[in-house]
C-alpha cells in the first residue's frame, strides 16, 4: 500500500526522535498492522500514520496526525537553531506538549485489534478511551485500566479527577481494581447534633398518601420509638393496633432507634414514587452522616447499601448517587467478606453500571454472579428461591459442622476460621464449576424471615398467588426470561415457582418465562402439603398458623390443582425436574418437638428423578461439602439442562407445529 521506509524519511521521524534521546543511542523498530503502521520507542508507543482506504474517518485522523507532526519538528528545529545548543529536556517537553495534543485528537479513534494487541498503558490515552462513542471499545478501556496496579499515586490521582461517572462505575465493577482509582469516601460538610432526630424528621417531612399500611406502620413505629410526646398522635399516627404496639416500646439506646428509622426508609424505598420524595428531603447526605457516625456498625452498614440498592433501581437517581460519592463506597463494600453487605453493595452497582444493558435488579433480587464485569456470554440463568423460614443469605449456605461428628470434622467456627465453610455455596461453588451462567437470589417475605412480617396489615399479600405474581413482575425486570432458566427451590419456594410458572403460562407478556424454562430442583418441596401445618399454634411459637402455613395443610384442594397445573406445563414444555425429599424429622418450637415436616410421598411430585436423603427439612438444601451427593446431583443437572435446552427448544418447536 506504500513503502513504509521511503514515508518515514519524508516525515522526518528520526529528526524528531534525536530530540527525545539525543545523548542516548537506541533501537528503533517499527511494526505494521494492516494499513497501521506504529513506532516503539524508548518512551513508548507513538502512531505514525493511519491509511485505510475508503474510511472518511481515518483519512481526517491521517490528517491530523501529519500537521501536528510537520508543526512539532518545525518548532523543535528553529528552537536548536536559535540558541545553537541541543537542550535535551527542553525539546522533550515540547515533545510531550504535542504528544499530548495529539493522544487528544486521535485516542478515541484507535482500533479495537490494537488495543488487544499492543499493551497499551498511558493513562491519557485510556482515559480518552473510556470516553470514545464506542461501547466496545469503552469497556475496553476500563478494562485495561483495572489491570493496572503499578502506576505511582499521581498517576491514579490524575486519572481520578479526569474520568467521567461511566468510567468510575466500570472501575468499581472490575474485579481486582486498584483501590487508588477512587476518592475517599467524602465527610459531610456539616454534622446534625441529633442523627435520630434528623432521620425522623425526615420520615416525617414524606407525603402522608398513598402508602401501602404497612410502610405507615413502621414509619409510625420509627417516629414514636424513643417517646417523644410531640410525636405521639401526631400526623404520621394512623391509628389499629400497630400505634398502641409502637407506644408500649421503651426507648431504648441511640443506635437502636437509628436502626428503626432505617428500617422505616427501606420500606420507603421499595416504592418508586418514595424513592424520589426521599431523594427531594436530602436522605443522601443524611445517609452520608449515618455512615461516618455509625461506620463500625454492620447492621447499619448493611441497611444503608439495601437502601442505596433501591434508589439505584431508578435510573433518574443515578447522577446524584454517583456525584455525592457512594460509589467509592460502594466499591469497598462490594468486596465485604460480609455476604449481606456485599450482594446490597453489587446490586447497587450493577443497577448503575448502564453499560451493562438495559435490566435492573429490584428490591428484593440479588445478583449471585457475576458480580463483576465480565465479556464472556451467559447461557442460563438460575434462580434460587427460598422457603419458609428462609432467606436469601442464609438458605443457600454449607451445611453447619457443628452437628457433624466432631471426631471427623471440625465444628463451623473452626470451618470459618479455616476458610473451609461457604455462607453462600451457589456464589462460592456453583460459580466456579459452571462460570458461564447468571446466579439470582431472591427474597419474599414469611412471617419469620423478615421484620416486615411484624406488620399486622396486608395479610393478603402473603399469598402465593400474590407473591407469585409481584416476583414475576420484578424478575421481568432483571431480564429473566431472555435466556434459559433453571430453577432452584426450597420447600415453599417451590410452590411459589410452580405458581409463577402457571400465571406466566396464562400471560402473554411473561410466556418467555414458561418458554425458556428448562429445568426445576425442589428440595423437599411439599407438592402435597405439610405435616407444619397441623401442629398446633399452642405447641410452638415459632410455625404459628399463618396464611403461609395454612396453604401448607395436607390434602389441600388448591395444592392439587396447583399441581396438576404444573404437571401438564411440565409435559408440554419438556422442563426437567430434580427432586430431594428428607428422611430425619427436624425439631421445632420451643418445647423441641420432633416432626418430620414434609415427608417423601409429599416431596416427590411424581415425575423427574426423586432421591430420599438423610437429612431433615432445614438441611436438605445445605451440601456438606462440594463433594456431597446433594451437590454433584444438583450440579449435574443444572450442566444437563443447559447442554439440552437448544435440543429442547428444536422439540418444542415441533410440538408446536405438530399441533
Amino acid at each position: 500500500m506504500f513503502v513504509l521506509r521511503k514515508w518515514i524519511g519524508l516525515e522526518k521521524v528520526s529528526n524528531g526522535v534525536r530530540c527525545v534521546s539525543f545523548a542516548s543511542s537506541y533501537k528503533r523498530s517499527l511494526i505494521s498492522i494492516g494499513c497501521l503502521s506504529v513506532a516503539f520507542t524508548a518512551t513508548g508507543f507513538y502512531i505514525i500514520k493511519y491509511r485505510i482506504l475508503r474510511d472518511e474517518n481515518f483519512r481526517t485522523v491521517t490528517g491530523a496526525s501529519t500537521v501536528d507532526r510537520k508543526k512539532h519538528f518545525n518548532t523543535v528545529q528553529e528552537k536548536i537553531n536559535e540558541n545553537n545548543t541541543k537542550d535535551i529536556k527542553s525539546a522533550k517537553k515540547i515533545l510531550d506538549t504535542v504528544k499530548d495534543d495529539f493522544v487528544n485528537r486521535i485516542a478515541t479513534h484507535v482500533p479495537i485489534p490494537l488495543l488487544k494487541i499492543l499493551r497499551v498503558n498511558d493513562p491519557q490515552v485510556l482515559v480518552s478511551l473510556t470516553k470514545s462513542k464506542n461501547p466496545v471499545k469503552r469497556k475496553k478501556a476500563v478494562q485495561t485500566l483495572g489491570t493496572i496496579h503499578h502506576w505511582p499515586d499521581k498517576k491514579y490521582e490524575k486519572v481520578r479527577k479526569v474520568c467521567d461517572s461511566k468510567t468510575l462505575v466500570g472501575l468499581a465493577r472490575t474485579l481486582e481494581v486498584d483501590d487508588r482509582f477512587f476518592d475517599p469516601f467524602p465527610a459531610p460538610d456539616k454534622y446534625e447534633e441529633d442523627l435520630e432526630s434528623s432521620l425522623k424528621a425526615l420520615l416525617s417531612s414524606l407525603p402522608k398518601d398513598g402508602f401501602s399500611k404497612c410502610v405507615e406502620y413502621f414509619t409510625t413505629q420509627a417516629l414514636i420509638e424513643g417517646n417523644i410526646e410531640e410525636e405521639r398522635g401526631g400526623y404520621w399516627s394512623f391509628g389499629g393496633p400497630g400505634v398502641e404496639f409502637a407506644k408500649t416500646v421503651d426507648r431504648g439506646p441511640e443506635e437502636r432507634v437509628e436502626i428503626i428509622c432505617l428500617q422505616a426508609l427501606i420500606s420507603h424505598s421499595n416504592e418508586r414514587h418514595n424513592c424520589f420524595e426521599m431523594m427531594k428531603m436530602g436522605v443522601l447526605p443524611l445517609l452520608q452522616q449515618t455512615y461516618h457516625k455509625r461506620k463500625y456498625s454492620i447492621v447499619m452498614r448493611r441497611q444503608i447499601a439495601r437502601i442505596l440498592g433501591n434508589l439505584s433501581a431508578h435510573k433518574e437517581l443515578h447522577n446524584r448517587i454517583i456525584k455525592e460519592g457512594w460509589v467509592s463506597i460502594l466499591y469497598k463494600w462490594s468486596k465485604s467478606a460480609d455476604l449481606q453487605l456485599s450482594l446490597h453493595a453489587a446490586r447497587a452497582l450493577v443497577n448503575l453500571d448502564r453499560e451493562e444493558g438495559t435490566v435492573l435488579y429490584p428490591s428484593g433480587v440479588y445478583l449471585l454472579h457475576p458480580t463483576h464485569r465480565s465479556s464472556d456470554p451467559l447461557m442460563a440463568d438460575v434462580v434460587f428461591v427460598h422457603g419458609l423460614l428462609g432467606g436469601p443469605f442464609k438458605t443457600w449456605r454449607q451445611q453447619d459442622r457443628k452437628l457433624a461428628d466432631k471426631d471427623k470434622v471440625s465444628d463451623g467456627q473452626e470451618s470459618v476460621r479455616k476458610g473451609t465453610y461457604t455462607f453462600c455455596w451457589p456464589k462460592d461453588w456453583l460459580a466456579k464449576d459452571v462460570p458461564f451462567i447468571r446466579i439470582l437470589s431472591v427474597e419474599y417475605d414469611t412471617n419469620l424471615s423478615t421484620w416486615n412480617a411484624s406488620c399486622p396489615y396486608e395479610i393478603e399479600k402473603r399469598s402465593l398467588q400474590r407473591r407469585a405474581s409481584e416476583l414475576q413482575e420484578k424478575l421481568k425486570a432483571a431480564g429473566v426470561g431472555s435466556r434459559p432458566i433453571i430453577w432452584v427451590t426450597h420447600s415453599m419456594g417451590g410452590l411459589l415457582v410452580k405458581e409463577l410458572l402457571c400465571q406466566s403460562d396464562q400471560k402473554s407478556d411473561y410466556s418467555d418465562i414458561v418458554d425458556n424454562t428448562s429445568g426445576v430442583i425442589f428440595y423437599s418441596t411439599p407438592h402435597r402439603g405439610s405435616a407444619l401445618a397441623n401442629i398446633s399454634s399452642k405447641g410452638s411459637r415459632i410455625f404459628s398458623p399463618t396464611v403461609e402455613v395454612q396453604e401448607l395443610s395436607q390434602d389441600s384442594p388448591a395444592l392439587r390443582t396447583l399441581h396438576s397445573k404444573f404437571k401438564q406445563i411440565v409435559s408440554e414444555n419438556r422442563i426437567k425436574c430434580l427432586s430431594f425429599g428428607e428422611t430425619e424429622k427436624q425439631s421445632v418450637g420451643y418445647k423441641r418437638i420432633k416432626v418430620l415436616i414434609v415427608p417423601p410421598e409429599s416431596s416427590d411430585p411424581g415425575f423427574g428423578e426423586f432421591h430420599p436423603l438423610s437429612t431433615t427439612h432445614l438441611n436438605v438444601c445445605k451440601p456438606w461439602d462440594n463433594n456431597s451427593e446433594l451437590y454433584l446431583l444438583t450440579l449435574k443437572f443444572i450442566k444437563h439442562c443447559i447442554m439440552l435446552d437448544p435440543l429442547t427448544r428444536i422439540m418444542k418447536a415441533g410440538n408446536v407445529v405438530h399441533r
